[in-house]
């Protein structure tokens, strides 16, 4: 049997609303540009307090990590089983705490570190969310229901300990930042037994011993991080002595990597996991924790670190949230095929061709012009069976560095072959340069001649999503921007070239993570592959088994839908009593893609319920995808503004 109730938000919930917008606006919108590590001269601006002097001393003893193992394989979200408990209404309040033990342990001059909690008093009056501080156990052991803040408490009593267990066994939800009772009262060590048992997160190590591994990637669509795009690059400050960790969780938001996002055995890892659990008492409680130092607001750039933290809370504080997903319905993820046809196609080529078939894909082949008459007959067996055909140049040498006018003159020469040969590649055709050696004056003419879209590589693109790019004043096609596909996974070829076993091993890692992630997975294969039938056989056995969940798409396909997912917005309103999910879709023309949106549930295992609203009679599709997300499909809805009555309906047996 199921109840439900139509949530109702408190003057907390409608400015939190309000601020969401704000938060998700500013981190979203990651320049074409990749971007380096800063200087110090180029740091933002902090306004919090300045930097501590150096520490004399560390808050994990020496050699801690030394037999530490890398971090287990997280199941991903949709695999967790079901979470059952009761719900708590949670108190529209932060508890702020200011634990005796840590300010003890770090006036002592041991600790080598210093808190800072004037950050989140700053950051909490800033977005108007209301906070008490507590300076005392008792004052803890007080405390009702709400979300209780631990900013890199690393020394607890035990008294301090079981006061913070009993406040999640009351259904209380946790947010801590980076170590918390690692360390007693009087400066013990204690080991991560208590982020273990009580906050439901494993320290597997940290960062110290790779310095290149610097760069925080966060999930997309993630309850924590929604607002964020999938894989967008934040540097990370090594500060000695509080270095970012390495954390395994139910469920991750964050990865911290190196800045090329090849780190992916045995040294990246989880910096922000999220979990619900049921306590012993039978209730839920909520946990996060952010794997850094508030040390690090100084130096990172802090509006997307105010955006974590603040979805952060929202999530504890059991409001929803939604925002359009990346792919279409019912999908978390991307995937496309892309060859690069540096050689002649031919028979050789159909044969990898049917392997991509038997896998459910079309893949998106870049040729060269030169060799069309060559491979004419191979082509056109090609695109009879779906596959795309994109522009790779004229002939095999980089763009990167030329004039202008030199770079002009091949693109125009590869169109113009193309067309000659009777080669139609459609109205969305790519490019792909040669060695993928190009560079701004390329993009530029891109641009400017109607290319649907470009591959971009490490250096293009901060994100693991496509990004659209307006049209150059005076280009083709001005009504569609240009689309940037970032291809931001390993080639398999170049990982397996030389260990085969250990390459396909670093490539399926890369890949489940990209998933993981919710990225485009755009994966090279060079035509003439060397690959053996086995290896690439196993490759698309394994792109095939993802299936349910990854969409598999054709490049040409995936720059469509950026394109036609940027007309869709989605908020919730909070005029009335009643949640109502708004979305608006503008333009023209009826959505050609089945797109969604997400819906952060208030508690694990909601059942969302949308009821037409007003004129509008559009029923739609609801799947939830994990316990604490549901997908909402627009059905390939027309140009307009469609309202729906939120209900959350949860089983007798999680009622209040």
């Amino acid at each position: 049997m199921k109840t439900s109730r139509t949530l109702n938000f408190s003057c907390l919930l409608l400015l939190a609303m309000a601020l969401l917008q704000a938060c998700s606006s500013s981190p979203a919108k990651p320049s074409a540009q990749a971007s380096a590590a800063p200087t110090a001269a180029q740091a933002p601006a902090a306004t919090a307090p300045q930097a501590a002097p150096a520490a004399t001393g560390t808050v994990i003893p020496t050699d801690v990590f030394k037999n530490s193992k890398p971090a287990p394989a997280m199941v991903p979200t949709s695999a967790l089983p079901p979470i059952e408990g009761r719900a708590v209404a949670l108190a529209p309040m932060v508890l702020l705490y200011l634990s005796p033990s840590t300010k003890a342990y770090q006036d002592s001059g041991k600790a080598g570190f210093t808190t800072y909690p004037s950050i989140w008093q700053t950051f909490l009056r800033k977005y108007r969310i209301p906070f008490q501080n507590i300076a005392s156990v008792e004052q803890l052991e007080a405390s009702t229901p709400g979300v209780l803040l631990l900013p890199s408490l690393v020394a607890l009593s035990q008294r301090e300990k079981q006061a913070i267990q009993k406040f999640r066994a009351s259904g209380g939800s946790v947010l801590s930042t980076w170590l918390t009772g690692v360390r007693d009262e009087s400066g013990g060590w204690q080991g991560f037994g208590f982020m273990q048992n009580v906050l439901n997160v494993e320290v597997v190590g940290d960062t110290e011993p790779t310095e290149e591994i610097s760069t925080l990637m966060p999930y997309g669509d993630s309850p924590i991080t929604y607002s964020l795009l999938a894989g967008q690059r934040l540097w990370m400050e090594r500060v000695k002595g509080m270095y970012p960790l390495r954390l395994s969780g139910r469920a991750a938001s964050a990865q911290i990597m190196d800045w090329g996002r090849t780190s992916v055995m045995g040294k990246s890892g989880a910096i922000i996991t999220f979990d619900e659990q049921r306590q012993s008492t039978g209730v839920l409680s909520r946990s996060v924790t952010l794997g850094y130092t508030e040390r690090l607001w100084l130096s990172t750039e802090p509006k997307v670190l105010e955006a974590i933290a603040y979805q952060a809370m929202t999530w504890l504080l059991r409001q929803s949230a939604v925002h359009v997903a990346a792919w279409p319905f019912p999908y978390t993820a991307a995937l496309s095929v892309l060859v690069s046809a540096s050689d002649v196609l031919d028979s050789a080529d159909l044969k990898f061709a049917d392997v991509v078939e038997k896998a459910g894909m079309r893949a998106s082949y870049y040729v060269l012009s030169n060799n069309l008459k060559k491979s004419m007959d191979a082509l056109k067996k090609l695109q009879a069976k779906g596959h795309e055909i994109g522009y790779m140049g004229d002939q095999f040498g980089g763009f990167r560095g030329l004039p202008e006018a030199t770079q002009s003159k091949r693109l125009t020469a590869a169109l113009q072959e193309m067309k000659e040969a009777g080669v139609s590649p459609g109205p969305d055709y790519g490019f792909h340069a040669p060695m993928e050696a190009q560079d701004k004056t390329t993009e530029l003419l891109l641009n400017q001649l109607g290319f649907s879209h470009q591959i971009g590589f490490l250096e293009t693109s901060d994100i693991r999503v496509p990004m659209l790019i307006p049209r150059a004043a005076g280009a083709a096609n001005p009504a569609k921007p240009m689309v940037i596909l970032p291809r931001t996974i390993s080639s398999p070829e170049d990982l397996m070239a030389e260990e085969p076993e250990e390459g396909f091993k670093q490539f399926l890692a890369e890949f489940e993570l990209s998933k993981a992630m919710g990225s485009l997975a755009l994966v090279r294969f060079p035509n003439q592959s060397v690959l053996t039938e086995v290896e690439v056989g196993n490759i698309f056995k394994r792109f095939k088994e993802s299936s349910a969940d990854v969409w598999i798409a054709t490049n040409g396909e995936v720059a469509r839908w950026w394109r036609e997912r940027d007309r869709i917005s989605a908020e919730i309103d909070t005029s009335s009593a009643v949640l109502r999910l708004s979305v608006t879709v503008s333009g023209t023309e009826r959505l050609s893609s089945n797109a969604a949106v997400m819906v952060n549930l208030p508690y694990a295992q909601d059942t969302l319920r949308l009821i037409p609203d007003g004129d509008n009679r559009n029923t739609v599709k609801i799947q939830r995808i994990d316990p604490w997300r549901a997908l909402v499909s627009l059905d390939k809805l027309p140009p307009g503004k469609y309202r729906w009555m939120m209900q959350f309906e949860r089983s007798a047996g999680k009622a209040n």
